[in-house]
């Protein structure tokens, strides 16, 4: 029982949330919010009490027969920006605005407005959008490099809950995506400083959707904003507590051009008084011009408040303009201006030319390019300064997550920078400066771009950020190229085959690893580059060809001491032995492999190493030690949260558990790895996990099969199809399709499959001597699990 309104109020919607989405009786309802002491129409008085809730609260409250029902919404993602609190005026416009559908376009002059109209738009509507609200600032006027489509779409879908990996490098697929993710919604996009030709893919097509588009170029259907009248921009003056006589605030309307930009500019200036000292500086020599152009209106203003600054805050406002990201957090603008600046960027707030947003700092696009332009030679070797600062603390928090990294380049990582107390906090800064760290690449000049983006490699390859991948390599690699840099050119075009590889195209990666080849400089990048490439011929099915890579690059690092190094080449000589049917050999690389790591204390490559080595053991035909490796492996991947790596264990969880015969326990390993690599898009996991499904469900395994095969061959895995398709042809009973099989076989020297494809040939044809020849293959290479099938069939053969 509650005895204010308040907190019948509070009482009320307590009583509804403790049943969401079923109905609560009238009675009930009156006995929670008043208890003994109801008043004398307890109905009527709960009717009220349910309106003022109603006004409340997002959910909704639906009448029933006997009761009221809490209906409970799931928020969608709020982007918005803050609406302005001094927002004055364009009631004439809003309430055209409000009227409209599907697009609207608000274009005009820069300083007009026009974001925050569209920002106050946008939350006078948000909650006819209850699914969501998205916002993109596109930055297409801005000096530093505008927001490509591909990003823009990137935010939208990670907002719309679309994991980080599963989201497509390509413009086409991740519009289709989007129009797929809005399907049945009503979700409200803004997209803010917008150039014409980048909007098409970034607008909803559902009709329940709005796009909110503001533009310096027209647009088909635009408002074209004009400046403030008289009224609404004495109206701004006001909210700021700008005083002075009528005639004075008159004219600092006028010389202002009427623009709010230059009125919030010069109010922040004029709010304590001194208007007739301001007015007379930005008059000068105009007194007698009756129309002022905006843009030198806007410029008066910032060239008033400028010199009205302190020494050290003009010093810290031209820096502001030159950093190429959208905006700047304290620790940043300290490496900028060589000394903690925060007193300056509250000189600067309080002037009206910075915006201080949580802990971040911004600067309009027109005041960032006249920053810019007042900055001198000094300044720029701040913005150096703080290139380096972001590289070397970018270089910290990578090596925070993933401790084995090691970069190509060699940066001077002396000097300042931030250092992080776990994986965690190094996380959530990689997370905060994630644009800024891209845009740095884009505009950072030679070493810090491609440095910056041989930092960063790591982080983005296990992050899945395919599209700043594609955009943060090409960045460094043409900044390399410009400057003559070997080196870097060597560490972008490795990360530009990383990325190639891990979206499948094995080719594109091939190519990229060998030019990155020809500028290596050190023994320590020639054997990465040689590893990576041994590990793409590997999975393509070329064993021999990554064993000449695979071996080069081991005997490099064992020359330079590499243990990191020499623990992941054994790794990959492990698994191209064991493609190629020298289980032995490949138990010992990897069990190599492992005892390294676990000294180096390398908890991911001893996860990794220990599913490899239940793949051997699987081979070999000891189910009880690969059950045992794997169920260690995923455990590891699990609390490491490596999604690919951990796919890979599961599809080899699940194929033990079907070679055992543990069905249940085979399914629920296979929908989990189906789970994380879509999630993942890991399209080789996928692969493997449909594989033991045609063992698992073996009335379908043709249909499990048949999708391995036309996925493997998509993307180039060459092993997955030859292990599908002799399962195919067992399911099929082709004999085409197993002689097809055996001739690839035997052609990429994928060996470790070719006693199994044998067995399968001989159980189609019922041929003693290919059971036989299936047999001795078996028992040469230790693969017990497929001898022991082959004694069998013979032994039924035989009868």
């Amino acid at each position: 029982m509650a005895g204010t309104p308040e907190g019948r109020l509070r009482a009320l919607h307590r009583a509804l949330a403790a049943h969401p989405n079923e109905p609560v009786l009238f009675a009930d309802l009156v006995r929670e919010v008043w208890g003994e002491n109801p008043p004398s129409g307890p109905l009527p008085a709960l009717r009220t009490l349910v309106k003022r809730l109603r006004r409340s609260i997002p959910d909704e409250i639906v009448t029933d027969v006997s009761g009221y029902r809490l209906k409970v919404r799931t928020p969608g993602p709020c982007q918005l920006p803050a609406d302005l609190p001094d927002f004055v005026g364009r009631e004439h416009e809003l309430a055209r605005l409000e009227r409209q559908d599907g697009l609207i376009a608000i274009t005009g002059p820069p300083g007009v407005g026009k974001t925050a109209l569209a920002v106050r738009l946008a939350h006078r509507l948000r909650e006819r959008y209850f699914d969501g609200q998205l916002y993109v600032n596109l930055r297409a006027f801005a000096s530093g490099p505008p927001v490509t489509a591909e990003q823009a779409l990137g935010g939208f879908l990670r907002a719309l809950g679309v994991p980080q990996a599963a989201i497509p490098v390509h413009l086409d697929a991740q519009a289709e995506l989007y129009r797929s993710k809005l399907a049945g919604k009503k979700v409200l996009v803004v997209l803010d400083n917008a150039a014409e030709d980048l909007i098409e893919p970034l607008l909803p097509t559902e009709p329940g959707c709005l796009a909110i588009v503001t533009s310096r170029h027209d647009l088909a259907g635009q408002l074209r904003l004009d400046v403030l009248g008289d009224d609404d921009a004495h109206d701004l003056l006001t909210s700021m507590r700008v005083e002075g006589t009528p005639e004075e605030r008159t004219e600092l309307v006028r010389l202002c051009a009427h623009l709010p930009l230059a009125l919030r500019i010069a109010g922040a200036n004029v709010a304590h008084g001194h208007i007739e000292d301001y007015l007379a500086d930005l008059r000068g020599d105009r007194l007698d011009v009756l129309e002022i152009d905006g843009d030198a209106a806007v410029r008066a203003t910032f060239e008033l408040s400028y010199r009205a600054l302190s020494t050290e805050a003009r010093r810290v406002f031209r820096l502001l303009g030159l950093p190429p990201g959208a905006d700047l957090g304290l620790d940043a603008a300290t490496a900028l201006a060589g000394t903690d600046p925060e007193a300056q960027l509250d000189e600067l707030v309080r002037a009206g030319l910075v915006d201080h947003i949580g802990v971040r700092y911004q600067l309009h696009d027109l005041i960032r390019l006249f920053a810019a332009d007042a900055a001198d030679d000094d300044d720029k070797a701040g913005l150096l300064a703080m290139y380096a600062w972001y590289l070397r603390t970018a270089h910290n928090a990578v090596r925070g997550i993933v401790p084995e990294t090691s970069l190509m380049t060699e940066p001077d990582l002396d000097g300042p920078s931030l250092t992080f107390a776990d994986r965690d906090e190094a996380g959530a800064w990689l997370e905060e400066e994630h644009a800024n760290l891209v845009a740095a690449v884009l505009a950072a000049p030679s070493p810090y771009a491609q440095q910056l983006a041989d930092a960063l490699r790591i982080y983005l390859h296990i992050g899945r950020f395919e599209i700043e991948k594609a955009l943060v390599f090409r960045a460094g690699l043409r900044t390399a190229r410009a400057a003559g840099d070997p080196v870097g050119q060597a560490a972008t075009l490795f990360g530009l085959g990383m990325s190639a590889w891990t979206r499948g195209e094995y080719r594109d990666s091939l190519d990229s690893y060998a030019e990155a080849l020809e500028y290596a400089r050190s023994p320590f990048a020639t054997a990465s580059i040689r590893n990576a490439m041994g590990l793409v011929h590997t999975e393509m099915g070329n064993t021999r060809l990554a064993d000449e890579q695979l071996v080069a690059a081991l005997e490099i690092r064992r020359e330079i001491g590499d243990e990191r190094g020499i623990g992941a080449t054994l790794m990959n000589l492990g698994i191209s032995c064991g493609t190629r049917g020298d289980l032995r050999k490949a138990a010992e690389y990897i069990q190599e492999c492992k005892d390294l790591s676990e000294r180096s204390g390398l908890h991911n490559q001893v996860a990794i190493a220990l599913d490899n080595l239940s793949v051997a053991y699987f081979e070999l035909g000891d189910l009880d030690r690969a059950l045992t490796s794997s169920l260690e492996s995923v455990a590891l991947h699990t609390s490491q949260d490596q999604q690919r790596a951990l796919a890979n264990a599961l599809a080899s969880l699940a194929r033990i558990h079907a070679e055992r015969g543990s069905v249940t326990e085979g399914l629920r390993a296979a929908e989990q790895c189906f789970e994380v690599a879509r999630e993942a898009e890991h399209p080789k996991a996928r692969i493997d996990c449909l594989v033991a499904m045609a063992v698992l469900e073996p009335d379908r395994a043709a249909q499990h099969a048949g999708e391995a095969v036309e996925l493997g061959r998509k993307i180039g895995y060459g092993p997955g199809v030859i292990t599908a398709s002799i399962l195919l042809a067992g399911a099929t009973r082709s004999v085409e399709l197993i002689d097809e099989t055996l001739g690839v076989i035997v052609e990429t020297d994928s060996m470790m499959d070719h006693s199994r494809a044998l067995l399968v040939r001989a159980r189609i044809t019922g041929s003693a001597d290919t059971a036989r020849e299936a047999l001795e293959e078996a028992e040469s290479r230790g693969q017990e699990k497929v001898a022991a099938d082959a004694r069998e069939l013979l032994a039924a053969l035989a009868t």
